[in-house]
């Protein structure tokens, strides 16, 4: 098992299409890959098998219940299952990170220290953790535009690429206007051949913070990425997005 720590004051946050932050002090990653004994007795030597990935996610914050309400997410998990869950370097594009599907383990109980209130929140998921970047970030983008190109590498055919879309915000302005979001490939980092890898659900002027995750299995011998972001209609609408790109073990 291998442990990362970030330091959350510097992090970027993410739970479902919720940005948290600056609202936590500590993010706590468990990574865990078990390889039980499976000796039998003629063995000479001990046998081993690889088992399934698995992650734990251990996020401390502050009780506030105002905006981005990290008190009113946090108890949400009492019951809600299957969070997606998304800790970066920065918000910024092209920092690196990790995305994962988990569900709550460990109880959100605020314990008093000192004058604070500290308000603790525990996930865990079955599936292998994917590696990711962050591809575009934008908080009022109002026109199409081809995000830079990362040399995120290939997908091979043990793997699966991890698309996640977040609408952190209702659009802002007037009028209507859809939002279109892909990601693509390509061989190299200059423009033309690029391939449409992942396309997320059209959003529009009527849209209100969601988030939406899209896979496709290896392999894609392809390693630049970019994520492009296409507006139409006769609007004034911004929309406040965050796309990453990731790949995790199949």
């Amino acid at each position: 098992m291998s442990t990362q720590r970030f330091h959350a004051a510097g992090s970027a946050i993410y739970v479902d299409e919720f940005d948290f932050a600056g609202v936590t002090n500590a993010i706590d990653l468990e990574i865990a890959n078990p390889t039980p004994k499976i000796t039998a007795f003629a063995d000479v030597d001990e046998t081993y098998l690889e088992g399934k990935p698995s992650f734990k996610i251990t996020l401390n914050g502050f009780y506030s219940l105002v905006t981005p309400n990290y008190d009113g997410e946090m108890f949400i998990d009492l019951t809600a299952e299957d969070r997606q869950i998304g800790i970066y370097k920065d918000n910024v594009a092209g920092q690196s990170g990790f995305e994962g599907r988990a569900d709550l383990v460990g109880d959100a109980i605020p314990t008093q220290k000192s004058q604070a209130i500290l308000l603790n929140v525990t996930w865990q998921g079955d599936t292998p953790l994917a590696q990711a970047i962050v591809g575009y970030i934008n908080t009022a983008v109002g026109a199409t535009v081809n995000g830079t190109k990362y040399q995120f590498g290939a997908i091979a055919a043990t793997e699966t690429l991890v698309g996640v879309l977040r609408l952190l915000a209702a659009p802002a302005g007037a009028g209507a206007n859809n939002l279109v979001v892909t990601i693509e490939s390509d061989a190299d980092s200059l423009a033309g051949g690029e391939t449409t890898r992942i396309t997320f659900a059209t959003l529009n002027e009527l849209s209100v913070a969601t988030f939406e995750k899209v896979e496709l299995a290896g392999a894609v011998t392809d390693a630049w990425w970019r994520a492009v972001i296409t507006i139409t209609g006769a609007g004034t609408r911004t929309f406040s997005i965050l796309v990453t790109i990731g790949k995790r073990k199949t």
